[in-house]
């Protein structure tokens, strides 16, 4: 044998069941035993009271017994066993010069009068405590079946379970009967059934009136189970039933976020705050939701703003082209002392994000929307030929999709501003070269 087995510190860790729940104790029990010192540590997932025979516990007594092991480590006898094994667990590691030790609990030598007391009441204490549990269990099961639950939950309206398998209502029945009859007659349209005959909402909600249709045991088979029970429609019925609830959509899927054209584009002049989406009429329309700002509930409608941003785009094209074909020199823009300043501070700004600094993100957002710098999203300058073409192409702008005109208007246009007229927007453009308004 070799020497690295030899006094080796053996643990024991146990729990239950299966359960992933489980695992969190399994888990601070092993590093309970790995501070003690334990080399080697025997896992299971059995129930000390139900269970006569464990692997997990029959191999470290084979361990025990080879001479292999100095030290047994539980953390608790609760752990070790609920059945009054303990004692003998510690009469053998006595015979074999093991010293048996558990972490939370006193003393488990037998052969000493505290010992032997203590391991005494320990494993009566437990074993009542499993007593106890499996009692509560056996009554909480009696009640759920004679209330009509069964392991596979509660029977539906017109069966109830007999102590074995569910079987028809006498109570209930003929109810359940005439029940689908009129569903049948209203096409299996429960919100109209329960809306003309309120009586049936005593046991039904909207939903769960559907889900009682969809249940197959009233066409005799349980979900569940592979006995058959008498059956409240013929399978034909039901299958026309199902099929006629497949065409209606009772909960239909939301829709993913429509990005529109003047998603994000409009600012408020008031606040200086993005405007949002509302709807009047079934038309968009484009509203300052911020309620401080005297603009607050006010705005215009979607086509207004893509009418005047066409129109604007046709009349300032040849002097965004005009001014994209100038000498850097002769573009360069004077800045304000303020302007400068709040520059200079977007830069440092910049430069702690680029070191890693968090936190961040929302002073420079205000900077920027104070400087009304803003990236575009090709990154780059606009190809004037291309859009000058596109623009002043009769037509284009007009059939153009709103991604496609949102798109333009991204590599142009500065700013869209709110100024409280119901039929205008101001649109700021932006210098195509250095990304100036203009």
């Amino acid at each position: 044998m070799s020497d690295f087995y030899q006094g080796m510190i053996l643990g024991y860790c146990r729990v239950s069941t299966t359960k992933s729940e489980q695992d969190t104790s399994v888990k601070a029990q092993r590093q309970q035993l790995q501070s003690a010192g334990c080399q080697r540590i025997v896992e299971e997932r059995r129930s000390a009271f139900k269970d006569s025979r464990r692997p997990g516990w029959e191999t470290c007594k084979e361990l025990i017994r080879s001479g292999m092991v100095s030290k047994f480590v539980v953390v608790s006898l609760s752990r070790a066993s609920r059945r009054q094994e303990t004692g003998e667990m510690s009469l053998l590691c006595k015979d074999h010069g093991v010293e048996f030790e558990v972490l939370t609990g006193g003393p488990v030598d037998v052969t000493t009068p505290e010992g032997l007391l203590n391991v005494g009441i320990q494993d009566t204490v437990n074993r009542f405590d499993s007593l106890l549990k499996s009692v509560r269990v056996k009554q909480g099961t009696a009640a759920r079946r004679k209330a009509g639950a069964t392991a596979i939950g509660k029977c539906p309206f017109g069966y109830r379970y007999n102590g074995r398998q569910p079987e028809p209502d006498p109570s209930q029945w003929a109810l359940a009967q005439r029940l689908w009859a009129e569903l049948s007659a209203q096409e299996f349209r429960a919100t109209k059934l329960l809306h003309e005959q309120p009586q049936w909402a005593e046991h039904f909600s909207n939903s769960g009136l559907i889900r009682w249709m969809r249940n197959p045991m009233l066409m005799g088979i349980p979900r569940y189970d592979s006995e058959p029970v008498e059956p409240l429609v013929s399978p034909g019925e039901w299958d026309r039933c199902q099929r006629l609830l497949e065409t209606r959509s009772f909960h239909k899927p939301r829709g993913g976020k429509v990005i529109r054209l003047c998603s994000g584009l409009v600012v408020c002049s008031g606040c200086g705050r993005r405007m949002n989406y509302a709807w009047a009429n079934n038309k968009p329309r484009i509203k300052c939701m911020y309620p401080p700002c005297g603009y607050y509930g006010r705005g215009l409608a979607e086509s207004k703003i893509r009418a005047q941003l066409i129109a604007a785009l046709r009349e300032s094209v040849h002097r965004l082209a005009e001014v994209a074909n100038q000498p850097k020199a002769t573009r360069q823009k004077t800045y304000t002392a303020e302007e400068l300043a709040q520059r200079k501070q977007l830069e440092q700004l910049l430069k702690l994000q680029a070191e890693g600094v968090e936190g961040l993100e929302k002073p420079i957002s205000d900077l920027r929307l104070a400087l009304k710098v803003r990236k575009t999203m090709t990154g780059g300058a606009p190809p004037w030929d291309v859009w000058k073409q596109l623009i002043l192409a009769p037509g284009a702008l007009e059939a153009a999709t709103d991604q496609e005109l949102r798109a333009i208007a991204f590599d142009l246009v500065e700013e869209v501003s709110y100024i409280g007229d119901p039929n205008m927007v101001r649109v700021t453009f932006r210098d195509s070269a250095e990304g100036n308004p203009q």
